[in-house]
């Protein structure tokens, strides 16, 4: 069996982008869900301001990581976030 995809949203409060990237995951989230049933993941949303490891990210915020690897910034593109998540099923 196959772990489980980890999936993090890293965002900041305030953040008009990453209310968007919200939307953007969700609908890959869902999309994701529908095609691949029995594949197991874990979404988390992170702010970064609770969270020193992730300042890194402080000028790319919202970015997407799938299994701690980044897939996206400041706006999440469905397609490739999609298809990563695809390969990984």
């Amino acid at each position: 069996m196959k772990e489980p995809i980890e999936i993090q949203l890293v965002i900041r409060q305030g953040c008009h982008l990453c209310v968007a990237a919200e939307a953007d995951l969700a609908r890959v989230i869902a999309r994701f869900a529908a095609e691949y049933p029995d594949r197991e993941y874990s979404v988390e949303l992170l702010d970064i301001s609770e969270y020193d490891e992730l300042q890194r990210f402080s000028e790319e915020v919202p970015v997407l990581l799938i299994n701690k690897k980044q897939v996206s910034f400041w706006r999440i593109d469905e397609k490739r976030a999609f298809e990563h998540l695809s390969e990984l099923a």
